[in-house]
């Protein structure tokens, strides 16, 4: 499985009500990615832009963490 799959499964098993969830270094490692954060954040939106998803990346000004958010 992709990086980008494995942090799609997260985020449908994770997600709050507004469709969002937030991953941060500890969520990487706990999913056994090894690359660093904003790395996966750009592969994870490029590929999901690639798609044309109906999910977004976003880090809305953090440097600890990014959201993945579903859009409609």
């Amino acid at each position: 499985m992709g990086i980008t799959e494995q942090i799609l499964t997260d985020h449908t098993a994770r997600k709050d009500g507004a469709g969002r969830s937030w991953f941060t270094a500890e969520d990487l490692r706990r999913l056994g990615i090894r690359d660093g954060l904003f790395t996966v954040m750009q592969t994870v939106q490029h590929t999901l832009r690639l798609r044309g998803a109906h999910q977004v990346v976003e880090s809305h000004g953090c440097t600890d963490r990014w959201s993945l958010q579903d859009i409609h």
